[in-house]
């Protein structure tokens, strides 16, 4: 049995340099999956010759994986559930093998080239019969488009090449778990944001095809008033009001839609602006701008107030942010930000 860098679950910060573990203990297997997604239990199903492998790399709040595993079951339970602290979506491509996925009374079966959607806040299973080969990106629950809902009504339906977004989003997917060493620096970011969003598009349209007439007006009516904000971040009047009449709802309705998500307008606003600001504070590109620049070109005119929000959010000053982001865009290495600890550990 051999063991490198255990890894840890999304959190903000710098870009984590590529970590890898392998074990032929089931015990040992349970203890990085748990420690790299969420909690987990994990069966094996192999007659004892179980053998593991994840590579895996953090990049921003998303965490892409690379498995291969032999037999064995996976289980998220109610008990697991409650002892999380953060939930997150999870998305599997297969790439070889087969298996299951059990969630909210639906069974998925996951061919290659299918990708399947579910949800940590919920129990689901796992099952795999013969050996597999994934990859399994998480990420938190608000960097797509769906709501939680609409994610409920797409969870453990697997997603196949009949689905043109599935035709575009597999081969990214699968060339970022081959090579996470590549991902470096600003670059990383900008592929990452790339495949969100994709991954975005590709569960809002299946919500749409699979929603009723009530559900699909509601989803549509988000994915408007998103792309509302997002085109118009640059606004430092943005606000609910303007947005309500941009889609022509009241502002009392455009709370609710939010809140339902479990997030305000001013709250999603903030995470868009600070996300592009720290995408391009980190770029070598945009090194000549000042940060006061960037900033106002986000919907920040007040470097005062600007500053202390950033810091709030992510951690750090701005200044700080950027002279870090950028040292290690020339060196091309990845510096451990102190919001994201060193988790390195060693398995016997």
């Amino acid at each position: 049995m051999t063991a490198s860098s255990q890894v840890t679950g999304p959190r903000v910060g710098a870009a984590l340099p590529p970590v890898a573990f392998a074990t032929e203990s089931v015990l040992a297997w349970q203890r990085v999956v748990s420690s790299s997604f969420v909690p987990l239990v994990v069966d094996d199903l192999s007659d004892g010759r179980f053998a593991g492998t994840i590579r895996g790399r953090v990049i921003g709040d998303v965490f892409f994986s690379r498995l291969r595993v032999t037999p064995h079951e996976v289980h998220r339970t109610p008990a697991l559930i409650d002892a999380s602290e953060r939930l997150f979506y999870k998305i599997t491509l297969m790439l070889a093998g087969t298996g299951e996925l059990v969630q909210d009374n639906r069974t998925a079966l996951m061919l290659p080239g299918s990708i399947s959607v579910y949800d940590t806040a919920r129990p689901y299973s796992l099952r795999f019969a013969d050996p597999v080969d994934t990859v399994v990106i998480m990420f938190p629950r608000d960097l797509i488009d769906p709501s939680p809902d609409h994610v409920r009504a797409i969870t453990a339906i697997s997603l196949g090449a009949e689905e043109s977004l599935t035709r575009i989003v597999t081969p990214l997917l699968t060339e970022i778990s081959s090579d996470f060493a590549s991902l470096e620096g600003p670059a990383a970011a900008r592929v990452v944001h790339t495949a969100v969003e994709l991954i975005s598009a590709l569960l809002s349209t299946a919500a749409l095809a699979r929603a009723t007439e009530g559900d699909r007006e509601r989803l549509s009516l988000m994915l408007r008033i998103r792309e509302h904000i997002l085109d118009n971040l640059g606004d430092s009047e943005l606000n609910p009001d303007s947005i309500a009449r941009a889609v022509y709802i009241s502002t009392r309705h455009l709370h609710v839609l939010f809140h339902r998500q479990g997030t305000t307008v001013s709250a999603w606003i903030r995470e868009q602006r600070i996300e592009a600001i720290r995408r391009e504070l980190s770029d070598p590109m945009h090194a000549h701008r000042s940060i006061a620049e960037i900033a106002a070109c986000w919907g920040y005119p007040d470097a005062s107030h600007f500053s202390r929000t950033f810091r709030q959010h992510v951690g750090m000053a701005p200044s700080g942010f950027r002279r870090a982001a950028l040292v290690d865009a020339r060196h091309g290495e990845t510096r451990r930000s102190k919001l994201v600890p060193d988790q390195r550990a060693t398995t016997g």
